[in-house]
């Protein structure tokens, strides 16, 4: 018979598994781009470079008239970015550490865990530069900020936690997930108002856009940098989709854990 975990063992564990996971975060980050000239910089220059591209072709080419266009894309893109690139690295988190896995005891969750914190980290140093970007434009924080940022980082991370277990997971026993994310991800980037107002969508399909929890992320995002106000109520979707996402990618990888080893 097995007995039940104590709290205290379960606690000294979930402590054990967030200071090897922030561990393994911090010296990803410091790997990344050891060899780099700019190191943590690429991680803001990257989005900031597709801005501009996208600034030039939708804003000066075609003219999308959309008020403080830069800013409108920088608010979205750089918490998009944080979401493209932790749900794609989850794919492979646990692929690539399959030497470990088969070698080791610890655990498991400790990767896709790494791969949030990772993601979280790196785009904590994209917010100065949005902060330059409402400073142009002329949009300066306020006291929302306070309630509206947490929430937002929250609501963001507890999407993440589902779904990187999740991925990571299925790309062990179905190898086709890892291609199949990338797909996805280049679809759900045009699906979500990134780079178009959430006004533009025709209400037709807006319920099947609302359906996509980064679009209410995003339109989070945007409110509290462009305009000095929080979404609130009109996070229903993310809150939803991310309370269900954490209980399904949880469940499974708790389920499929112990078939890591064979499987890979």
């Amino acid at each position: 018979m097995t007995l039940a975990a104590r709290p205290g063992d379960f606690r000294s564990e979930l402590r054990r598994t967030w200071e090897l996971a922030t561990a393994l975060a911090i010296r990803s980050l410091r790997v990344r781009y050891r060899a780099t000239l700019l190191g943590q910089v690429w991680w803001v220059v990257r989005p900031l470079a597709m801005g501009f591209i996208l600034w030039f072709a939708l804003g000066k080419v075609l003219r999308v008239g959309v008020e403080h266009y830069p800013l409108f894309l920088m608010a979205g893109l750089y918490p998009w970015f944080w979401f493209e690139s932790t749900v794609s690295g989850s794919a492979d988190v646990l692929v690539g550490n399959s030497g470990l896995i088969r070698k080791a005891v610890f655990p498991r969750f400790v990767l896709p865990l790494t791969s949030v914190l990772t993601g979280t980290f790196q785009f904590m140093y994209t917010l100065p530069v949005i902060l330059l970007f409402a400073a142009v434009s002329g949009e300066t924080p306020g006291l929302t900020w306070l309630v509206a940022l947490p929430v937002l980082l929250i609501v963001q991370i507890s999407l993440l936690m589902g779904l990187a277990p999740l991925v990571a997971s299925l790309n062990v026993f179905f190898r086709d997930v890892g291609p199949m994310v990338e797909v996805a991800m280049r679809l759900l980037f045009y699906g979500t108002p990134i780079i178009y107002p959430l006004s533009r969508v025709p209400h037709a399909i807006r319920p099947l856009v609302m359906l996509n929890p980064m679009t209410s992320v995003i339109e989070g995002w945007r409110d509290m940098v462009m305009t000095n106000t929080f979404a609130g109520a009109d996070l229903w979707p993310a809150l939803v989709i991310s309370a269900g996402a954490l209980v399904l990618g949880l469940g499974i990888f708790r389920k499929t854990e112990k078939h890591f080893a064979d499987a890979l």
